[in-house]
């Protein structure tokens, strides 16, 4: 066979192999150097495509009916605590997020999976995709402005200041008494620093499970994307629907209290966007299908490609 024949057909293989994949194939976790972030629906890894703006967010695809769950990785070796939030609300309390609010507390290099929101320290009700309007945050009257979000906030582990106090000297007897200042008793000084009653509070260390305790005050219903679709006419608005997370079936997942003092403000912070393929595609997350081979290039090519079995 000529060589230039050969050439040119493996240079047309090698094309139609690279256009055949519809769809880059994202990352299995987000890149954290705490802690990184990964889901999986129906069992199954989930690619994390990131924001075309370079926001840093990432979006993952929802599926009607879906089951998901987050899995956390300490990638140090201390313990830190975890806030997740999904729909704007603290996956433990089921508030309203508030930044410092019920964590997860995970040992060093510990690796743990939330299948769901946490109804006691024994079950979980599974995060499952639904449509907005029959999420857990729409049916608690808690749905925000980020429905369709999950964050994470990760809080190392304060530690105590210790400083060891001046030695106390002896009164030089040339020295008027009045004029030597007083030493500090022997011993250990700690959380130097303004002792103000406030930062008395914020030292106080705050009980927790795999949790840690202070929910924020319930936040009010606000005006979201239902809103709007409620102005619109019936059909328009079905054909704008957005996913949100579910109240899923009871699953047995056990956590235990333990004490943990977060410092004051996150580590690190990560956020996850889902949306169903539709929405990512006209948000330029994935780039529109586009047949490898259609009858235009063909006939562009002057290419018939090759013999195929008659339909009839």
């Amino acid at each position: 066979m000529d060589p230039y024949r050969i050439a040119s057909l493996l240079m047309a293989g090698s094309l139609l192999a690279c256009t055949s994949q519809a769809y880059p194939p994202g990352f299995p976790e987000t890149p954290g150097s705490f802690v990184s972030m990964s889901v999986a629906v129906n069992g199954q890894p989930a690619s994390l495509f990131p924001t075309p703006d370079g926001s840093g967010r990432f979006y993952l695809e929802a599926r009607q009916g879906g089951r998901y769950a987050v899995t956390l990785q300490n990638r140090t070796g201390a313990r830190v605590g975890v806030v997740l939030a999904v729909d704007g609300l603290n996956v433990i309390s089921g508030e309203r997020d508030q930044g410092r609010g019920r964590m997860y507390v995970l040992d060093p290099w510990q690796r743990t999976t939330v299948q769901g929101w946490r109804s006691s320290l024994q079950d979980v009700r599974q995060f499952t995709f639904v449509d907005e309007r029959a999420s857990y945050a729409a049916r608690s009257r808690k749905a925000n402005e980020k429905m369709g979000w999950i964050e994470m906030a990760v809080f190392r582990e304060r530690r105590p200041f210790v400083q060891a106090a001046p030695p106390v000297r002896d009164q030089p007897w040339w020295l008027p008494e009045e004029q030597v200042e007083g030493g500090v008793p022997g011993g250990v000084v700690g959380s130097a620093g303004n002792d103000s009653a406030e930062s008395r509070e914020e030292s106080r260390p705050e009980a927790a499970p795999s949790i840690i305790g202070s929910p924020g005050a319930p936040g009010a219903p606000t005006a979201t994307r239902e809103s709007d679709e409620a102005q619109a006419p019936a059909a328009s608005a079905k054909a704008r629907s957005f996913p949100g997370t579910g109240w899923g079936q009871r699953t047995h997942d056990p956590v235990v209290l333990v004490s943990f003092d977060p410092e004051p403000n996150p580590s690190e912070r990560a956020t996850l966007r889902y949306e169903y393929r539709s929405a990512l595609v006209a948000l330029g997350v994935l780039p529109r299908y586009q047949p490898a081979r259609d009858r235009l290039w063909e006939r562009d090519h002057a290419d018939a490609g090759f013999a195929q079995p008659p339909r009839w």
